[in-house]
């Protein structure tokens, strides 16, 4: 097999990998079904209309419980005739762990499942929805043609020590992230810079490009990257992926930084899910 089949292997690989995950997994962007905003006391929980988190649908009791929220913590108490289970087990109380926390704690009640998010100051209540259409009927992502062009080595020059940028996610918080360095390259003669976060066993970019709402997802793309190597780092822009804002409105996505607004066109990877609401 030649290098340039064997790539193309390779990128293909990597989406059909992608494609697999949003259509099996239950806890997929695509079966999210929900995102409620916790407020202070008691929120109660079910299917009827005048609970303050209303699950639409027809596997929920019409009062399921109470979301406790009190001093940044959340207390699940579930009303009685209500069955969940949290992380598999049958709870009627429970103090919950967050999907920040090393072990969250998922709930399951009718075919949804239940977890609590820590977002900046807030705390929300996230729900997917095993029969949710959006994962059901997915007909699978719309990619590029793979370019060999967009594979780019770039140099890696590294903060000493890292920064702290602010980022904003769609939901309107800010947070510190840290960034190690950054890569920068040139591309259709035009100097290019992308900050890098850091990853368990990488880099990170979120970054924008003028195929933004004409081609690609208006809101931005992802892409990872191995560590850099003698600094340089390998930018394979056939492997940019959309953000989880790209196939639902209940996500809390980041917003690429301000310096990652790249000034040349990018069409490779992934391009713009279009789905029923869109």
């Amino acid at each position: 097999m030649s290098s340039n089949k064997a790539y193309e292997k390779e990128v293909l690989k990597f989406r059909t990998d992608r494609e697999t995950r949003l259509r099996e997994n239950e806890r997929s962007w695509l079966a999210l079904s929900g995102l409620f905003w916790l407020e202070e006391g008691n929120n109660t929980f079910g299917s009827d209309s005048s609970n303050n988190i209303q699950l639409e649908n027809a596997s929920i009791p019409a009062f399921a419980g109470v979301f406790q929220y009190k001093n940044n913590v959340v207390t699940l108490k579930v009303n009685e005739g209500a069955a969940i289970t949290c992380n598999g087990v049958d709870v009627k109380s429970k103090t919950l762990h967050a999907d920040v926390d090393e072990n969250p704690d998922f709930l399951e009640l009718g075919s949804m499942i239940i977890v609590v998010i820590r977002r900046g100051k807030n705390c929300l209540i996230r729900v997917w929805d095993r029969e949710n259409p959006d994962r059901k009927n997915f007909m699978g992502l719309k990619h590029y043609p793979v370019n060999a062009e967009y594979r780019i080595t770039a140099n890696f020059v590294p903060y000493e020590p890292p920064r702290l940028l602010k980022i904003r996610d769609v939901i309107g918080e800010e947070y510190d992230v840290e960034f190690p360095g950054f890569a920068v390259f040139t591309l259709g003669g035009k100097e290019c810079r992308l900050e890098a976060e850091k990853t368990t066993d990488g880099l990170f970019f979120n970054f924008y490009d003028p195929t933004n709402g004409n081609g690609s997802y208006p809101g931005g793309r992802f892409l990872t990257a191995d560590a850099p190597t003698d600094r340089e780092v390998v930018l394979d822009f056939n492997m940019a992926y959309n953000p989880p804002c790209a196939y639902t409105d209940y996500a809390t996505c980041p917003l690429p930084p301000s310096q990652n607004r790249l000034p040349v066109r990018i069409p490779a990877g992934e391009m713009i899910y279009r789905h029923h609401h869109e």
